[in-house]
């Protein structure tokens, strides 16, 4: 049975309590057990650190443990009720959600008791996660703002090229400017008309977005580079091959702070460019990678780990390991398993304040042709 407590009402203790927080948009339900799992309050206030935080400190004197789910909110939530001086932990949604499925009935008030009971139990029963600085945050907005206009890009570029088809006209692509893509099409358009196919003033609307957007994407790319030249770390990063301000930055974002790994093996799991394992009695075996973690950052070292293995003309030992690999495995996974090498190397060059060194590779010609072509 929940004890109601009055607003003016304050309980003074010296033990830590524990608070579960169960967030959602509006308001965030409010539980506080004591240190033997006796519910002292329960309560809602609005999603907003400034009224949690309040509500929690007119009723309730001395240490509180504080926790909650990640999600959406939780980084604002988090920064919030730590400026007014409230230890809070953030678990990891997966890991709680297994938990609070033993309840038989899911409510607000279930779920924050069962927060509030993981907070008191420690972290043995549960997971907590890193929440980045409000820096990493502004930084991974601007690199998700940029994703969002290339695949915009891309996609109003497959489609043009789709609505020429049928009309025997075949758009080139490839790694093509924007003018030249737009002249491209505006030709198959003037040939089309020639060919009795009024669909000129139809599709050049979508040029025109076309134009706009990679106009967004160009100074979407000199903001990000202008980051990347300002800050030492991505300096230093961008010295390994292939790694570029895009790669760099969002490496910086991702990993926030280097101290919060106890290798760099660790990085590449973080990540999810380590294989999956099953084993169980006799079996064991090794899959495809987790990709767990952060996807367009993964996205972005295999896109590194690719310009390595081909556009890069300088070799290095990283290079020649990666060439080799090609003509033993094949591209496709050997690519997957440079962007895990340049995670670890990207790790290690942070955490230590080096550079990349090049040191010595010597390849046959013939092989590195075959494993590039």
């Amino acid at each position: 049975m929940a004890i109601k407590v009055k607003p003016e009402e304050v309980i003074r203790h010296e033990a830590v309590y524990s608070v579960g927080l169960d967030v959602s948009q509006r308001s965030t339900s409010i539980c506080v057990l004591d240190p033997t799992g006796k519910t002292v309050m329960e309560g809602q206030a609005k999603t907003n650190p400034f009224e949690i935080g309040r509500y929690l400190q007119k009723r309730m004197e001395g240490p509180l443990k504080l926790g909650m789910e990640t999600g959406s909110l939780a980084s604002w939530l988090y920064h919030g009720l730590r400026k007014m001086g409230l230890d809070v932990t953030v678990m990891d949604a997966v890991h709680a959600h297994r938990a609070l499925s033993l309840k038989r009935q899911k409510t607000d008030r279930n779920d924050a008791h069962g927060l509030a009971e993981m907070v008191r139990l420690g972290s043995d029963w549960m997971k907590a996660v890193h929440i980045k600085e409000q820096a990493s945050q502004e930084l991974r907005v601007q690199l998700a703002a940029r994703a969002r206009l290339v695949k915009q890009k891309i996609d109003l570029e497959n489609e043009l090229c789709g609505l020429l088809k049928p009309f025997g006209l075949i758009v080139a692509r490839g790694n093509v400017s924007a003018d030249t893509f737009r002249d491209r099409v505006v030709d198959a358009l003037c040939e089309a008309q020639d060919n009795g196919f009024h669909i000129r003033p139809l599709l050049m609307p979508l040029l025109d977005v076309h134009r706009l957007i990679a106009q967004h994407i160009a100074e979407a790319d000199a903001r990000l580079e202008i980051v990347a030249k300002s800050e030492p770390i991505c300096q230093r990063l961008m010295t390994v091959p292939g790694v570029g301000p895009v790669t760099a930055l969002a490496f910086r974002a991702t990993i926030d702070d280097p101290t919060r790994f106890k290798s760099a093996s660790d990085v590449a799991v973080y990540l999810g460019l380590t294989p999956r394992r099953y084993q169980s009695g006799e079996q064991d075996y090794h899959g495809r990678i987790s990709k767990r973690g952060h996807s367009p950052t993964r996205l972005h070292l295999v896109q590194a780990a690719t310009v390595l293995l081909i556009s890069v003309k300088r070799w290095s030992a990283l290079k020649a390991w990666g060439v080799r690999l090609v003509n033993r495995i094949g591209f496709n996974k050997a690519k997957v398993a440079v962007a895990r090498k340049l995670a670890t190397i990207l790790y290690r060059i942070w955490r230590d304040q080096s550079e990349f060194r090049w040191g010595k590779a010597t390849m046959d010609p013939a092989a590195s042709a075959a494993a590039t072509s």
